[in-house]
């Protein structure tokens, strides 16, 4: 009967996590409603000629031929939209909804992530901070790749951790075999993270992460060659999974554009972008060609080798200024600029100074506790769990996504919106430190009774 009422408590509370976390957003994207501007008014316009049967071509600055068949943004989100709109017609309004409800998603994908790695305890403070921390909220109300892409990202990488015997010892591996997941579930993973690649490109070295992640997990028992076997097959499985839901638009990019574009022709811009002479760590671009040789580009395809070139022979020519210019990226990524531009910046109607600057106290704060929770649960996941038993391999997701976040952006172009994404890791090792952090207030408030031993050896109660 106890199991039942807390089972049931629990589905009440996460009801209530869900609703809190969809009316915050519901109401903030009301308030403020942001015109698409930008990438965000790119997605909006692709998406509305797929829906209408136009196919995927190039209008606008941004694209070297006009009216041509383009790969420049990835076509993940305008697809996802192409879909809202081919059911429900060209309203705002209903695809911020779409919106509102991915944001809502990513906060229970949250709790899942990390209530799998660390406990209830530390998914629920997790939980409750994605639903409530400002930019988690602020990006819900903008139609960009950012929410649908942490959250395809978040279900596919949770179904990575294995299980463990009993299930609800967060410290005690399964002793009987590999720890790696089914091949069904690495399968559906491959697809989920097929999806987020499509929206994102950034992720599609993620199999190799995989590769690292199994074989932390299996760290005592790689010498054991059926356990190598079953760590390079799920890694095999996973990226069969991803080509499959890449591989179709692959091809179409091959048959229209001549070349072989994975997903998107914007890799080599952005990449050029971080790295070239005049380049300042975040975004960068000029429409003056005696400044950038990408406009001199005849087609998409070709700018998008010229700008990998470029930036491939700046690195080389100047190594010191590329790491002076890497440590100037990471401190771009942990900043606050995108957010507040395209919601507050980019509002239907005038805001009042009241809320704009409650909104910057909102997102500051925010970020000051998400950063120093983060910085403690790290502290906090190398004391705790060990390598011999398995548990610090398997409870290394969010560290592993974490360095492989600063490690593309101590390459490409870095800013907040960039960060975005990843800190779903970030948040879970949060929930790690607020677990951690309760545990010991306990303590404090009910310390264990121990009774004083009597000369005689025997306690005075005996």
């Amino acid at each position: 009967m106890d199991v039942r009422m807390r089972s049931k408590r629990g589905v009440y509370s996460l009801l209530i996590l869900t609703a809190v976390a969809f009316i915050l957003r519901l109401a903030f994207a009301a308030y403020v409603q942001p015109v698409p501007y930008t990438d965000f008014k790119d997605y909006w316009d692709i998406a509305i000629r797929l829906a209408h049967g136009e196919g995927y071509v190039g209008y606008g600055r941004a694209y070297v031929q006009q009216g041509a068949p383009s790969a420049f943004r990835p076509i993940g989100y305008p697809f996802l939209l192409s879909l809202v709109i081919r059911l429900f017609g060209e309203s705002w309004w209903v695809a911020v909804l779409f919106q509102i409800g991915m944001g809502t998603g990513v906060v229970l994908a949250t709790y899942w992530l990390t209530a799998r790695l660390f406990g209830r305890t530390a998914g629920w403070i997790a939980g409750v901070l994605t639903a409530l921390i400002a930019d988690h909220v602020m990006w819900s109300s903008v139609l960009g790749s950012e929410i649908p892409f942490a959250l395809v990202t978040l279900l596919g990488v949770t179904l990575w951790v294995p299980k463990v015997r009993g299930g609800a010892d967060r410290r005690s591996p399964n002793a009987d075999g590999p720890m790696v997941p089914s091949w069904q579930r690495l399968f559906l993973s491959g697809m989920l993270l097929g999806l987020a690649t499509l929206i994102r490109p950034v992720l599609l070295p993620v199999a190799g992460l995989y590769f690292t992640y199994a074989c932390l997990c299996n760290w005592g028992r790689l010498r054991s060659r059926a356990v190598m076997r079953r760590v390079v097959t799920g890694t095999l499985v996973l990226s069969l999974g991803m080509m499959l839901v890449i591989a179709p638009w692959t091809a179409r990019n091959y048959v229209v554009l001549g070349a072989f574009v994975p997903v998107s022709t914007n890799g080599g811009v952005n990449l050029w972008q971080g790295n070239n002479p005049r380049a300042n760590g975040e975004y960068y671009w000029s429409w003056d060609p005696t400044v950038n040789p990408l406009l001199t580009a005849k087609t998409e395809v070709e700018r998008d080798r010229l700008g990998r070139r470029l930036a491939l022979a700046w690195i080389l020519d100047n190594p010191d200024a590329f790491l002076r210019l890497g440590l100037k990226k990471w401190w771009y990524l942990f900043r606050l600029h995108s957010a507040p531009y395209f919601t507050i910046g980019q509002a239907a109607r005038p805001l009042p100074q009241w809320f704009r600057e409650g909104v910057y106290r909102w997102m500051w704060f925010g970020l000051f506790l998400v950063m120093s929770l983060t910085a403690v649960g790290a502290a906090v996941w190398l004391v705790r769990f060990r390598f011999h038993d398995g548990s610090l391999g398997r409870t290394s997701l969010p560290i592993l996504f974490i360095l492989y976040m600063l490690a593309i952006h101590f390459v490409f172009p870095a800013w907040d919106r960039f960060r975005f994404p990843f800190t779903p890791f970030m948040l879970a090792l949060a929930g790690l430190a607020g677990d951690y952090i309760l545990e010991n207030l306990r303590a404090v408030r009910n310390p264990p009774v121990t009774h004083a031993i009597g000369a005689h050896g025997r306690s005075p109660r005996g």
